[in-house]
C-alpha cells in the first residue's frame, strides 16, 4: 500500500529545498516586492532538515533504530506551528512505520498525516481508506467506518471500500442494508468489465446461513456458481448447505442427504474418499445398495479412493450381501406393482437409479407417486434427478419445480440450475470442512 506523497518529501529532502531564514521585516518587504510570484516554499529547520536526510536514508537502508533515532530529532528540531515540519515528520513516521510493518504505529502516523493542512486533497481518500483497514486490525468497527465513510467524501471510488462497508453491516447484523451495498459494488465491478472475485460472494452467503436464511443464502450460492462453476466451488456450495442444515437440528435427514450427495457425484465435486464415505454410509444406512456399489466402483476408478481403504472393501461385501436378498430388480419391480402402497414403488425406482436406467426409474417413482403413502417430494426429487441424468431438461425442471417445501426445496433448486448450467470447469475440489 502507497500512503504518502513521494514528491512532496523528495523536493524537502532534495538539495534545492528552501530552508526556513526568516529575514527583517524591511527585507521580506524588499523581496515580496521584486520578487515575481512563485510556487509555495517550503519552510524547514536546517536541523529538521538534516535529521530527515538521515532519517530518509535508515529507512531505505532498513536501518531502523537509526532511523529512529532521527525521527526523534526531526521532532526535537521541529518548530511549533511549522505545518511544512510537522506534515514530513508525520511522513516519514509513515514511512518507517511501514518499512517495519508496525501496524499500531502506522495507524497513528496517518492519523498525524491526515491532521495536516498541507496533505493534498487527492491524497486523502487513500489514507482514509487504508486507516479504516488497521482500525479493523484491532476490531475497532466503528473507528473503521468513520474513516471509510471519509474516504466515500474524499473520492476514493476502489471497490474494495465498498465491500468492507457491505461487510461490517452484514457482521453487525444489518444484513439487509450491507447485502443491498454488496449487490450495489458488484453491479458496478460488472459494469466496468471486471470480474467479482468469487469470495465476495462467500461473504453473503456465510452470513445468510449463520442468519438462518437458506433460501437466500442458496441464492447467493448459485449467483456465484453462476460465474464460477468449479468442481470446487459446487463441492463448497453444496457442502456447506448440507451442513448448515444439519447443524439446524439435523433438519435435511439421510434421505434427502443423498440426493445433495447425487449432485456432488454428477458435478464430479466429490473430493477425496472422506466425500465417498460420506455417500456410501448414507445409501448403505438408508437401503440403497445398488448405489453404494457403484459409487464405491466409481470411486476407485477415478483414483478418489485408495486400495488400502478397507473399510470400503466391507461396505460393498455388506452391500452385494443385501442385494442377493433383495433378488433381481425385476422381482422388485413385481413387487411394487403389487404394493397395497408406493414404498416398494420408490425403492425399485432407487434401484434403477443407481443402475442408471432412467427411464424404468421414472416409471417405477410415478407409480409410487400414484400408490401414495410415500414422501410426494422425496420422489418428485429423484423423478427430476433421473430426467436430468437422461438430458430430459424441461422434464427434470418440471419435476423439481413440484417440490416447494423445506431443505427438500432448495435441493430442487441447485439441481435445476445444475439442469440449466450444466458446464463444470475442472478444478481440484477443496477439502476439509466448510
Amino acid at each position: 500500500m502507497t500512503f504518502v506523497s513521494k514528491a512532496a518529501l523528495a523536493a524537502m529532502l532534495g538539495l534545492g529545498a528552501t530552508l526556513v531564514v526568516t529575514p527583517p521585516a524591511d527585507a521580506q518587504r524588499k523581496k515580496k516586492e521584486e520578487a515575481a510570484p512563485a510556487a509555495p516554499q517550503i519552510q524547514v529547520g536546517e536541523a529538521f532538515r538534516t535529521a530527515a536526510l538521515a532519517a530518509d536514508a535508515a529507512i531505505k537502508a532498513k536501518d531502523f533504530a537509526t532511523a529512529d533515532q532521527q525521527i526523534a530529532a526531526m521532532q526535537a528540531a521541529a518548530t511549533a506551528g511549522n505545518q511544512d515540519e510537522a506534515y514530513f515528520l508525520a511522513q516519514l513516521k509513515v514511512s518507517a512505520a511501514q518499512a517495519k510493518n508496525d501496524r499500531p504505529a502506522l495507524a497513528a502516523a496517518i492519523d498525524e498525516l491526515l491532521a495536516s493542512p498541507k496533505l493534498k486533497p487527492e491524497e486523502r481518500g487513500g489514507l482514509y481508506y487504508n486507516r479504516g483497514v488497521l482500525a479493523l486490525d484491532t476490531k475497532q468497527t466503528d473507528v473503521a467506518v468513520q474513516n471509510f465513510e471519509r474516504a466515500k467524501q474524499a473520492g476514493y471510488a476502489e471497490p474494495d471500500l465498498e465491500l468492507r462497508l457491505a461487510s461490517i453491516a452484514i457482521q453487525k447484523g444489518q444484513v439487509d442494508q450491507g447485502l443491498a451495498s454488496l449487490d450495489k459494488v458488484m453491479a458496478a465491478r460488472k459494469a466496468s468489465g471486471q470480474p467479482v472475485p468469487a469470495n465476495w460472494y462467500d461473504v453473503a452467503i456465510s452470513q445468510l446461513y449463520r442468519s438462518n436464511r437458506p433460501v437466500e443464502a442458496g441464492q447467493w450460492a448459485r449467483r456465484k456458481l453462476a460465474e464460477y462453476p468449479t468442481q470446487a466451488n459446487w463441492r463448497t456450495v453444496l457442502a456447506l448447505f448440507r451442513d448448515r442444515a444439519d447443524n439446524k437440528g439435523a433438519t435435511l435427514g439421510n434421505q434427502a442427504r443423498v440426493d445433495v450427495l447425487r449432485l456432488m457425484r454428477d458435478t464430479k465435486s466429490l473430493a477425496d474418499q472422506n466425500d465417498y464415505r460420506d455417500y456410501v454410509q448414507t445409501t448403505q444406512d438408508i437401503g440403497l445398495p445398488y448405489e453404494t456399489v457403484a459409487v464405491i466402483d466409481e470411486g476407485r476408478a477415478a483414483g478418489k479412493i485408495p486400495a488400502s481403504a478397507s473399510v470400503f472393501n466391507q461396505l460393498k461385501t455388506t452391500a452385494q450381501t443385501q442385494i442377493k436378498n433383495d433378488g433381481s430388480v425385476a422381482a422388485l419391480e413385481t413387487r411394487a406393482k403389487a404394493g397395497a402402497n408406493g414404498r416398494a414403488a420408490l425403492a425399485a425406482g432407487n434401484v434403477y437409479l443407481a443402475t442408471g436406467n432412467n427411464a424404468k426409474a421414472v416409471e417405477l417413482f410415478n407409480l409410487a407417486l400414484q400408490k401414495g403413502g410415500i414422501d410426494a417430494d422425496e420422489a418428485n426429487t429423484r423423478i427430476g434427478i433421473a430426467h436430468a441424468r437422461a438430458g430430459q431438461s424441461a422434464e427434470a425442471k418440471a419435476a423439481f419445480a413440484k417440490v416447494t417445501t423445506g431443505p427438500r426445496a432448495e435441493i430442487a433448486s441447485f439441481w435445476t440450475f445444475y439442469v440449466d448450467n450444466p458446464r463444470v470447469t475442472a478444478s481440484t475440489p477443496a477439502v476439509g470442512n466448510n
